[in-house]
């Protein structure tokens, strides 16, 4: 079964401001393993998206789809996102959405993307390769955005293990050399006071897994989504709760 979907982005738009957009959202995951993933990545949704600016076109493709993306703001600014609709698809409505952007999709998995410049493609649409089927390399940009994902997942979840994955807050990151925080700021506020003074106290003293790669433009902004299923986002890290 597939759901119509029109959605254009708002005053959450703010989110983007910064040099880095990424939002940490995840997808309904099936009792079975890998395979069924990517059957659920596979299932068509039906989508009804006018062309509107990129940066915008990428959160609300987030949200729909559950896809998780790190695209650098200055790549993204300027360009339009193509309309689509019809029913496809998440790839191939990526697919869709990217044409004219000369941007490309390289996937660090089944649900995970950063959006990179095709070389050499002045004007040609930029496909969306399938998982495993880059279209450019950026090792460094890809390994850490797996590395903020799992250090901001663990921390939060260990810090509310009933409420994360239950709200949705915005908010900028800038890291020193080491991956220290050193400072934060809330874009848009999760509505409860007390939940967002704790999250930004616990940020200001959270370090990364890994220093950030040479030239990691800064602030990050880091967009929090309700999750279908957040127990099962943070079982890992709470069986895991006396590590560091």
């Amino acid at each position: 079964m597939t759901r119509p979907h029109r959605r254009t982005a708002t005053g959450n738009a703010l989110a983007l401001s910064a040099c880095l957009l990424m939002t940490l959202m995840t997808f309904v995951r099936p009792a079975a393993g890998a395979d069924a993933g990517e059957a659920g990545a596979q299932a068509s949704v039906r989508f009804d998206l006018p062309a509107q600016p990129l940066d915008a076109a990428l959160v609300v493709f987030g949200e729909m789809t559950g896809y998780s993306v790190l695209v650098s703001s200055q790549l993204a600014a300027g360009r339009m996102a193509a309309p689509v609709r019809g029913e496809y698809t998440p790839a191939e409505a990526l697919q869709r959405l990217l044409v004219g952007t000369q941007l490309g999709a390289r996937f660090s998995g089944s649900k995970a993307f950063t959006l990179l410049a095709l070389a050499g493609e002045a004007s040609a649409p930029a496909p969306a390769a399938a998982p495993g089927e880059p279209v450019a390399a950026a090792p460094a940009l890809q390994a850490y955005a797996a590395v903020l994902q799992r250090s901001l997942t663990r921390a939060l979840c260990r810090l509310h293990p009933d409420a994360f994955g239950r709200y949705r807050l915005a908010f900028q990151l800038w890291l020193d050399e080491r991956g220290k925080v050193r400072d934060v700021h809330v874009l848009e506020p999760s509505g409860v006071a007390q939940r967002d003074h704790a999250v930004l106290a616990r940020l200001r003293s959270l370090l990364m897994d890994g220093a950030p790669p040479a030239g990691l433009p800064q602030p990050l902004t880091i967009l929090l989504t309700p999750r279908p299923d957040p127990g099962a986002d943070c079982a890992p890290y709470l069986a895991l709760a006396g590590a560091p």
